[in-house]
């Protein structure tokens, strides 16, 4: 695959503590007087924030079909890469983005079971050449991310409803790419103190600046 220096981007199942984890991560770059780019996927532009809503909107359980979500999940990547990601990269800036394509590995190519070869394909007609230079999976157990994400209340979204089997899935898939490709996917535990998770992660970005 290739990637795009400068970009960085953070995975793992829900609860791993991706969105606090990048705040900090930010901030220690921007201490170092980097200018640093953050967005969640999907979304990060309005058009993807849109397509974000129809994506995890809870009344769509069931009916959504697989390569649908698939589609639709890399609509919203493709415009964010346009709208927001490249300009970004291209002024000098770090881009950390809250999800990316290998999302869409782990996922719909394992968990939906449409296949990492299939899904590739349509990354890279997506991505072209932006593809963050190093991903970091935040590793737990699918028994520890309910733990966590069942401190948050609030009804579940589609994909929250699904079942344990199916993110049980999804992290094998996350730790099949850290597995498979070593020079830009890194998996840490994260099943010990924020501090050293965070420091881990810090160290990790660094060694690519």
């Amino acid at each position: 695959m290739r990637t795009s220096r400068h970009f960085f981007s953070l995975e793992g199942i829900d609860g791993s503590g991706k969105s606090t984890h990048i705040e900090k991560l930010a901030a220690a770059l921007e201490a170092e007087g980097y200018s640093v780019v953050r967005l969640r996927e999907p979304g990060g532009a309005k058009i993807s924030e849109r397509i974000r809503e129809i994506l995890l909107d809870a009344s769509f359980k069931g009916v959504m079909a697989d390569k649908t979500e698939l589609l639709l999940y890399n609509a919203a990547r493709a415009q964010v890469i346009a709208e927001i990601i490249q300009p970004a990269l291209d002024a000098g800036k770090i881009v950390i983005a809250d999800r990316f394509a290998w999302s869409t590995f782990a996922y719909q190519g394992y968990a939906r079971g449409l296949g990492a070869e299939y899904v590739q394909k349509l990354t890279e007609i997506t991505c072209g050449d932006c593809f963050p230079e190093l991903t970091v999976v935040l590793d737990l157990t699918v028994e520890q991310s309910r733990a966590r994400t069942a401190k948050r209340g609030g009804a579940p979204d589609r994909l929250e409803q699904e079942k344990a089997d199916f993110f049980e899935r999804v992290r094998q898939g996350y730790l099949a790419a850290a597995r498979d490709y070593p020079d830009c996917v890194a998996a840490i535990d994260v099943d010990r103190p924020f501090e050293e998770v965070s420091a881990d992660l810090i160290k990790l970005v660094k060694s690519r600046l």
